[in-house]
């Protein structure tokens, strides 16, 4: 089945391919702006009336000869003027020059016209004043096509649009008359629609601002520029003002002396600030670099050219750290959490130093200061949120962004922080707050709520307690802070949220209480807002009711647990303006007396009961001190579960069809009972069906089956049994004389039907239909693997897997080994992996193109499935290993060679091209080896760099000049 399906898809796929090649490549997002140059002026002239201006005219335009009443002849010739200032800085991709025919004197006289560059038309432009004829553009016969009046006339003057631009003139103009051999004769006059001058033009992307970032560093010029190594970044601002515009960026790198090695680094879309290594250039070489912008229609230009000095030597010493208030480094420690402490950092006479880093452990946030000279100081402040240990990180930044070592200078944050409780009243009622701190110097407390006026509170043995009252609902930010005298030595910032639902207490319901049904007890709610004068509440059935609240606001609700269940109480208080609180919920589950009794029977889908079909019945109570269960089914004997557990499973096999009772009680550990519960159980009277397959209860296609259908009722002496669906309908067959009957029959594809039996007694009463559903699986054999029929992959002498599996639930194990073979090749056996889904089998490709893999399994009871082929696609890859640089894995370093063993891809393979690129992707190595008589060749390399990613590429070549596949092959080299 799998392989029908790969093959369809594989013939979707040519399909398209065929389709995108009839209409052309796939076009990228464009960022082309569509429009029509405006046209700014325009007139015809007059031969009649020579002396006659006619700007802008109404109408069309007349061209060649017409004769009037008074046999006066008029040559009329038009002239058009368009306005290129909206294209200025565009690139000018496509300019159509466009009229058509409005009126025409004689049909069959051909008219020759031409379309003149012009000079620009003026209101002083007449026949004896027309605009100059600079150019001919275009000639054109017009009449002797099928559509007259009608012609269109399209020019490409998009030369001419450009030239005017880079001419820098405003406007463009265009004439148009007939040719002077055609133009005395009335029969070749006509009119035409004005000219139209539509443009498809791209704002060609420009780049400025480039600049070095991390630190920020100016652009440079050959004579004065910024040092840089290490990581460097590098930034500039690309502009593109038309919409839709897909931009990517070129930033190039290269060295002043030596220009022809020029690095590409950070292109793509969107790359405005990108980083390289600089570490491989020595100390002192002078870079240029640049960047280019590039839209999907055009390339800009390049930047202006950069420069930068390679530094790549950082400071040496760490800076000193010298703390003002944090100088202690254990317990009990200075300061306090809240409390700023300020750090000298200090380059220590290091005149290349002009910068910091720094973090403080416990905020974990990177900063960078400037010092206050080359080789001086910074002075910053940290200030620690939490008491106990932190430690401050420093290091020196050089101009070219260099990196020194770590200072690590570690303090202890004395504890000096109150801490703070909030007993939350609610809304408009008093709250308290209860002040502690482990300081034995605090004489006061002060706290903000949301940012709002402090309270200060004198302290008693470091404690302290204050009433404050919130006037709304919702989340309140609370700073509260430790005095000693007027010096605060600590800080703290806590968040609560205020709530006005009311509080919900109940000893005979709520938590911890374990309520039984029939158990009486009381609710009381109190309010957490002023003004209640009452509660509203429900139980979770929706069944709102009110109660009203006594002077103090409070209400008692007495209540009586009247059946079992989960009950979720919802309380809302109400003011005596009608204003509602947010409601409390509280849950809580209300016990049976009598034990839960659940039966399988009749649960679909498909109903599984019936007469002789054991039915599992479930019991369970969760009342104290249960032990067992005794229970009765059909009116039969009580019997006692022996487990000793509250949650058990008994099992009952129904002897007849329709309702029957079973009734349990809990046993508890005295000795007696608790109350009974009754469930009805119905069996239905369909037939009791199975199917046996080969192997076990499923169907295998192509393999006989067995369905057994039993009698649930007497009498039965044929059944009915369908295929739902099956358009062939229901057939019949006759019971035995026991009722029972069998069908064998042959699945035919895989599938998971439904099928339908009904049992018929002797005088026709017909039973309930039975349902069940039949697995029907595949013998054949599926495969997944290192080769597929619609990709190439691997090559000849590349190693890979064939997976083998196939078939549902007991399949699998009905199967012992699987036998295979690809194209003509010997027939292979690996026997079934019990441990795996899928068997695994080394496979290595003879040959490129089409390979067949045949595969069959054999069953436990020696049947050979039908045999299955796939294709293989092998490709013309070359095996590439190494020990030393494994693929994917970070290995060796700098300095440490690696041994790369490259093989396969074609037979007859007599040399490799390889090359080798560093993790900025500049050539490394490269050369051609040659193969030895086994088609192999080893190829050594030595990275020059380590902590960066590499990538060997090899194409290997046959006697013949036959070229395999390009192989990429990456590793890591450490840092060493």
């Amino acid at each position: 089945m799998k392989t029908k399906s790969r093959r369809i898809l594989r013939g979707a796929t040519v399909l398209a391919l065929v389709a995108a090649s009839a209409t052309g490549p796939a076009q990228p997002a464009q960022a082309m702006n569509y429009s029509s140059a405006p046209l700014s002026a325009w007139t015809f002239t007059d031969s009649a009336t020579p002396t006659t201006a006619s700007v802008k005219p109404a109408g069309n335009a007349p061209v060649g000869s017409t004769v009037d009443g008074a046999g006066t002849t008029h040559t009329r010739r038009a002239y058009f003027t368009f306005d290129l200032a909206a294209f200025r800085g565009q690139a000018i991709h496509k300019a159509s020059l466009s009229m058509y025919e409005t009126e025409v004197a004689d049909c069959t006289t051909p008219a020759p016209i031409e379309i003149w560059r012009t000079g620009k038309v003026t209101d002083k432009s007449t026949w004896r004043k027309s605009p100059a004829e600079l150019e001919l553009v275009a000639q054109r016969t017009l009449g002797a096509g099928p559509y007259c009046p009608g012609a269109y006339v399209s020019v490409d003057v998009a030369g001419y649009v450009t030239a005017a631009l880079a001419r820098n003139e405003k406007t463009l103009s265009f004439g148009v008359r007939l040719a002077a051999a055609a133009e005395p004769d009335p029969k070749a006059g006509r009119s035409l629609h004005p000219m139209l001058l539509s443009m498809t033009t791209n704002t060609v992307p420009t780049v400025s601002a480039q600049r070095l970032r991390n630190p920020d560093r100016a652009c440079g010029t050959l004579d004065r520029h910024p040092a840089a190594g290490g990581t460097t970044y590098f930034t500039a601002t690309v502009t593109d003002p038309d919409p839709n515009a897909y931009v990517t960026t070129d930033f190039s790198l290269w060295p002043v002396d030596n220009p022809e090695t020029k690095t590409r680094f950070g292109y793509g879309y969107g790359f405005t600030l990108v980083s390289t290594d600089l570490r491989a250039y020595p100390d002192g070489t002078v870079l240029a670099w640049s960047v280019q912008a590039k839209d999907d229609d055009d390339q800009g230009e390049w930047g202006k050219t950069c420069y930068l000095t390679i530094d790549n030597t950082a400071p040496a010493a760490a800076p000193a750290v010298i703390a003002r208030k944090y100088v202690e480094t254990q317990y009990p420690g200075a300061g306090g959490p809240g409390v700023a402490g300020t750090f000298l950092l200090d380059a220590q006479g290091d005149r290349d130093v002009v910068a910091f880093d720094y973090y403080e452990n416990q905020s974990q946030i990177s900063t960078t200061v400037a010092a206050n000279h080359p080789g001086g100081r910074a002075k910053i402040s940290v200030t620690p949120f939490r008491a106990g240990d932190d430690q401050l990180n420093a290091r020196s930044v050089d101009r070219a962004g260099n990196r020194g070592p770590w200072k690590n200078y570690a303090f202890y944050v004395r504890d000096t922080a109150p801490r703070i409780d909030v007993l939350i009243g609610g809304v408009g009622l008093p709250s308290t707050i209860n002040l502690y701190s482990r300081a034995t110097d605090v004489t006061s407390f002060g706290f903000t709520v949301d940012g709002g006026p402090e309270t200060t509170v004198p302290a008693v043995d470091s404690k302290a307690t204050a009433q404050v009252v919130f006037a709304t609902k919702g989340t309140k930010t609370i700073v509260s802070r430790s005095y000693a005298g007027k010096k605060m030595i600590g800080s703290d910032t806590q968040q609560i949220y205020v709530d006005d639902a009311p509080k919900l207490a109940s000893a005979q319901f709520l938590f911890p209480a374990e309520p039984i049904l029939g158990d009486q007890g009381t609710f009381t709610f109190t309010p957490r807002t002023t003004g209640v004068v009452a509660y509203l509440y429900d139980f979770g059935d929706g069944d709102q009711k009110r109660v009203d609240a006594a002077a103090d606001g409070t209400a008692t609700l007495a209540w009586t647990a009247t059946k079992p269940g989960y009950f979720s109480l919802g309380v809302t208080s109400v003011t005596a303006d009608g204003t509602r609180s947010t409601t409390a919920y509280d849950q809580f589950w209300v016990t049976d007396t009598r034990p839960a009794i659940w039966s399988d029977a009749g649960q679909c889908c498909p109903v599984r009961d019936g007469v002789g079909v054991p039915v599992r019945v479930s019991l369970s109570s969760d009342l104290p001190g249960v032990t067992g269960f005794v229970y009765s089914y059909d009116g039969g004997p009580e019997k006692t579960t022996t487990d000793g557990a509250a949650y058990t499973d008994v099992t009952v096999t129904p002897a007849h069809v329709g309702d029957s009772t079973f009734t349990a009680r809990a046993i508890f550990a005295d000795g007696t009972f608790s109350p009974s519960n009754t469930i009805t159980i119905s069996i239905t009277n369909a037939p009791v069906v199975t199917n046996k397959g080969p192997y076990a209860d499923y169907a295998v296609v192509g393999r006989e089956s067995t369905l057994t259908f039993k009698p649930a009722t007497p009498d039965v002496v044929s059944y009915r049994y369908q295929w739902i669906g099956d358009p062939d309908g229901s057939q019949t067959v006759d019971a035995a004389a026991d009722g029972s009957a069998q069908v064998v029959w042959t699945a035919a594809y895989v599938s998971v039907p439904m099928l339908g039996v009904v049992a018929v007694s002797r005088d026709g009463t017909e039973s309930d239909e039975r349902r069940i559903y039949v697995e029907i699986n595949d013998p054949g054999v599926e495969y997944e693997g290192s080769w597929n029929d619609w990709f190439p992959a691997g090559g000849v002498g590349v190693p890979g897997r064939l997976g083998f599996f196939g078939g549902w639930g007991g399949m699998a194990d009905a199967t012992v080994k699987y036998l295979w073979h690809v194209n003509d090749g010997a027939v292979q056996e690996v026997t079934r992996d019990e441990n795996s889904s899928v068997t695994d089998v080394s496979y290595t490709p003879d040959r490129t193109g089409e390979n067949t893999l045949y595969v069959q399994r054999q069953f436990t009871d020696g049947v050979l499935s039908p045999i299955r082929q796939y294709t293989l696609m092998v490709g013309a890859e070359v095996f590439v290993q190494s020990a030393d640089y494994p693929a994917g894995s970070w290995k060796g370093g700098p300095g440490v060679a690696g041994t790369f063993h490259l093989s396969g891809g074609l037979p007859g393979v007599v040399s490799f091209d390889y090359r080798f690129t560093d993790g900025n992707g500049a050539e490394a190595a490269a050369g051609t080896a040659a193969a030895d008589s086994s088609g192999a060749a080893d190829v050594v390399f030595t990275p020059a760099t380590g902590f960066s990613w590499h990538t060997l590429t090899v194409t290997g070549h046959t006697a013949d000049g036959t070229a395999t596949d390009e192989t990429t092959y990456s590793f890591g080299v450490n840092q060493g």
